[in-house]
């Protein structure tokens, strides 16, 4: 499995946009989540004590971690769920999107409170591609975000626009550690305060 994972591009410590899917009073549920990996044979994810995603993979034990071909899918995963087709997992009793770049099938393997969250560890069973993975990070775009927010720092006013940018690298330095997009994010807010 952990050639499956480095095979779809995922690294070590980045967050990942993805759809998992179980089963919900007998239908198929799907929901947006950032998941990641620290040994590319396991993903984690932490979910709101509240959800009724963590919920429903607790008690089944298995869920699907569906690698999006683009965003619009985690919109329709929030917004407009009816529009969202089901297929069935290879390996596990759970559903999957039918139109997916990527399924990860994984078991629950340990949970841990996390002040309102629950960090969700799970090993991967089964990993198969349906076409090119395009994995979405949050880094890149916020880098491109800031650019252009950079650009209009008269307009929005220095400090709004610092501050933007402050949390804009925050996310960028979880989602993805050490990357070139957190790395620029970091040279922007330098060159922003004159200490390039």
């Amino acid at each position: 499995m952990q050639q499956l994972l480095r095979q779809l591009g995922l690294r070590p410590g980045w967050i990942y946009e993805a759809v998992v899917c179980t089963s919900l009073e007998g239908r198929p549920h799907a929901a947006p989540a950032g998941v990641a990996t620290d040994d590319c044979r396991s993903l984690r994810l932490d979910l709101y004590d509240t959800s009724r995603t963590l919920g429903a993979l607790l008690s089944s034990g298995v869920f699907v971690c569906d690698l999006p071909a683009g965003a619009d899918t985690l919109f329709r995963a929030l917004y407009a769920p009816e529009e969202l087709t089901f297929a069935r997992a290879s390996r596990i009793d759970a559903p999957r999107l039918a139109d997916s770049a990527a399924t990860i099938e994984l078991v629950v393997v340990s949970t841990a409170p996390r002040g309102g969250l629950t960090r969700v560890r799970a090993r991967v069973v089964a990993v198969t591609r349906h076409t090119d993975v395009r994995l979405i990070n949050r880094a890149e775009p916020l880098l491109v975000e800031s650019l252009i927010l950079a650009t209009r720092i008269r307009l929005a006013g220095r400090e709004a626009t610092l501050a933007q940018l402050d949390e804009n690298l925050r996310v960028a330095e979880k989602v993805a550690p050490g990357s070139a997009a957190a790395g620029s994010l970091r040279r922007l807010r330098r060159r922003l305060d004159g200490r390039s």
